[in-house]
């Protein structure tokens, strides 16, 4: 994606997150996914549904999206 990030910041980024799981859920079950989206926020970046479900490269383009539209 155009001036998205790098693959190694988003690895850096999930590792933060969620130790790099996808399936990952936190804070009580308010942050899901990789990237720990809540749902408002994965919905702002266009996906549907729980962010834990979704496949790995869908929640690695949707945190791409993110990074682009707020920075790091």
């Amino acid at each position: 994606m155009p001036g998205g990030p790098s693959k190694a910041v988003l690895d850096r980024i999930a590792s933060c997150e969620s130790g790099g799981s996808p399936t990952s859920i936190g804070g009580g079950g308010a942050f899901r996914g990789k990237y720990q989206f809540m749902t408002s926020t994965w919905e702002a970046m266009g996906g549907h549904g729980d962010p834990a479900a979704a496949s790995e490269a869908e929640q690695d383009y949707r945190a791409a999206l993110l990074f682009v539209r707020e920075g790091p």
